[in-house]
């Protein structure tokens, strides 16, 4: 297997020949789309296929075949629209699978968990290369179920899930963690209130469990914080270079009891984390905060922890201690799984992984995720479920504007599995005294009948309905729903404004979920 790694043409002369690197890429517009500048970076996403030529060129000179792998470290419209124009204009036997790693700040905004402006890029580039000749050898690879469903709503595309950061390999451990007692506390730039707080709880800890040492990595930003604790002259606490090197890394992490990653969690919902990856490789438990990638690892067995629920004083100091205090069991069982995490975790498993998946023709449709809600009040989350019969997406959802409306969801069931449709929604009632009704119907079959009554107050409102049991047929397949309204009218038509729009039911949110 040969290898040639691609870099920027601004990289530094020293890096890239520390890798051999070809340094033949130009910087990519940024397109952080906002409401002031969005006509400014469209024209930039539009106009950017001249800055690929250079990539092209490269390519082409290395006569790849349907045998190589090319692999990007991260996505980007600019390139995912350029590389299927690009495998388009090549012959079948001379296109090779192409590998986006889309990383979680592509798509989110990580403080408030919203899609970005930008995501609508790539929309538009996923839409493009729907159309495209060779689209089926582009993969987009993600570690995460929130980034499976961000990828699969946005891009409108099946992604698959593939580890992304690469643990150590393990090379036994002592049997026993280190005594006393050591935390590596890990923070970075989104801690926030836990690198505030952080003298508190490290005096609390220490207080309650005289034996514990602290090693603690902040990043410059936290520097009064690490003042503050330098100041109370704790013998207790070891501060680590924030230019420690890999090496100095890695030793800390060998010689620490526990690893604490002292982060907050609405940004670690999109985000994973190479700490944790590397800390579990090397058999440490780790303490992180709940709802977040690290969490969902380690109840899928790929790490040993306690989690904490928020970032109060209290919460956290807790979790610590009983991490400190239940240490020798966690450090025994994140000991006996760290030999398989430094396999499945691995740059050589990566590698195969795309290997394998280069030898298949898998479906590129997206997949529903059962429990997963669907908004309708953006477009982003939601147009990918629809087929005939949606009006515009508005704020708080959509309107049906025929008599039928139709929703595809593509799931993954087993049979004999019983699912319920929820939906939060309103009719349009308008002037009129009769109820209207909506008959749902699935799989070739009406499954509940929903009346909204007039004279009622008309808030939208939670409505179920139970699907077919799934068969052998259906379990893994596409689900169909129909939405058929009784005389739908316009608000014209009422005398209530110059909307001439039919307006029948509007649907906020839905779900599938597992009949209890």
């Amino acid at each position: 297997m040969s290898v040639a790694i691609l870099a920027l043409r601004s990289t530094d002369a020293d890096v890239a020949a520390s890798l051999s690197a070809q340094a033949v890429l130009s910087p990519l517009p940024a397109l952080d789309v906002t409401a002031d500048n969005y006509v400014t970076e469209l024209v930039a996403f539009s106009d950017a296929a001249d800055m690929l030529e250079p990539l092209w060129a490269m390519l082409e000179a290395e006569k790849l075949t349907a045998h190589d792998l090319i692999y990007f470290p991260r996505g980007h419209p600019v390139l995912i629209r350029g590389i299927g124009a690009w495998l388009a204009r090549r012959p079948q036997e001379q296109r090779p699978s192409v590998f986006f790693r889309i990383i979680g700040d592509e798509l989110t905004d990580l403080d408030t968990g919203r899609y970005r402006v930008r995501a609508a890029l790539y929309r538009l580039a996923c839409s493009d290369l729907r159309t495209r000749p060779g689209q089926d050898r582009v993969y987009f690879l993600v570690n995460s179920k929130a980034k499976a469903r961000t990828v699969s709503r946005v891009c409108r595309r099946r992604p698959f899930m593939m580890q992304h950061h690469f643990g150590r390999t393990f090379s036994g451990a002592p049997d026993a963690a280190p005594a006393p007692p050591i935390i590596y506390a890990h923070l970075n730039n989104r801690s926030g209130a836990l690198a505030e707080n952080l003298g508190e709880i490290v005096q609390r800890v220490a207080r309650a469990e005289p034996s514990v040492r602290f090693l603690i990595k902040a990043p410059a930003k936290f520097a009064d914080s690490i003042a503050r604790l330098k100041r109370k002259d704790a013998s207790y606490v070891e501060i680590v270079s924030q230019e420690q090197s890999i090496e100095d890394y890695f030793t800390n992490l060998t010689r620490s009891s526990l690893v604490w990653l002292a982060y907050e969690a609405q940004p670690y919902k999109a985000l994973t984390s190479g700490t944790f990856t590397e800390a579990a490789s090397l058999g440490k438990p780790v303490i992180v905060p709940q709802a977040t990638w690290m969490a969902e690892k380690i109840a899928e067995g790929y790490g040993v922890g306690v989690t904490f629920s928020d970032s109060t004083v209290r919460t956290v100091t807790d979790a610590l201690l009983s991490a400190v205090r239940g240490s020798d069991q966690l450090g025994a069982a994140a000991r006996a799984i760290a030999p398989r995490l430094s396999i499945e975790t691995g740059c050589r498993r990566f590698i195969e992984g795309m290997i394998e998946l280069a030898g298949t023709t898998p479906d590129m449709e997206p997949r529903y995720q059962i429990g997963d809600e669907i908004d309708f009040g953006n477009a982003l989350d939601s147009r990918c479920f629809m087929r005939n019969g949606w009006g515009a997406t508005e704020p708080w959802g959509v309107w049906t504007v025929e008599r039928r409306a139709e929703l595809e969801l593509r799931i993954h069931a087993k049979p004999g599995d019983r699912l319920v449709l929820n939906a939060l929604a309103h009719a349009f009632l308008g002037k009129q005294r009769d109820p209207v009704r909506v008959r749902v119907s699935a799989a070739g079959q009406q499954i509940a009948e929903w009346v909204f009554e007039a004279g009622r107050l008309n808030q939208p409102r939670w409505l179920t309905a139970s699907l077919p049991s799934q068969t052998n047929e259906s379990s893994g397949g596409i689900l169909r729903v129909t939405l058929e309204i009784d005389m739908p009218r316009s608000p014209l038509s009422e005398r209530m404004s110059a909307d001439p729009r039919t307006l029948g039911l509007g649907l906020s949110r839905l779900s599938l979920t597992a009949a209890t």
